[in-house]
């Protein structure tokens, strides 16, 4: 089935978002809200195991003259500069770079992908 975005009530709290493949028991999850000088934080559970990365956003919205009556999408851009966790998550990125570009897809624009026309993920290359 893949990732879907879901939110999660909890009595006496506000709503929480989560990005989750229930199949392969794997979970993204915002952490920190960036910003324009600061990544947005993510911590992404795999099967139990937690492995967190940072990445700054660009949203790309289409010209006026290109949209459809109604129509809002917009293009995202991640771009991935930091990976923190257990060293044997974090050293399997030929597994690791493709989770965290699915998970970013599937969660498109704070976990919604409704407006979202397509998502682009970039690893800063001292990840590579």
């Amino acid at each position: 089935m893949g990732f879907v975005n879901e939110k999660i009530e909890i009595e006496g709290k506000l709503p929480e978002r989560q990005t989750i493949d229930r199949e392969r028991k794997i979970i993204l999850k915002r952490v920190d809200e960036g910003g324009p000088e600061f990544p947005t934080k993510f911590n992404l559970n795999i099967n139990g195991e937690e492995i967190n990365f940072s990445a700054f956003q660009i949203v790309k919205q289409k010209r006026k003259e290109q949209l459809e009556p109604g129509e809002e999408p917009c293009r995202i851009e991640w771009r991935v500069v930091e990976i923190y966790g257990p060293s044997h998550l974090k050293s399997d990125k030929p597994k690791l770079f493709p989770l965290i570009e699915e998970a970013l897809d599937a969660y498109g624009f704070s976990a919604n992908r409704k407006y979202v026309e397509s998502v682009t993920v970039i690893f800063a290359s001292n990840l590579l």
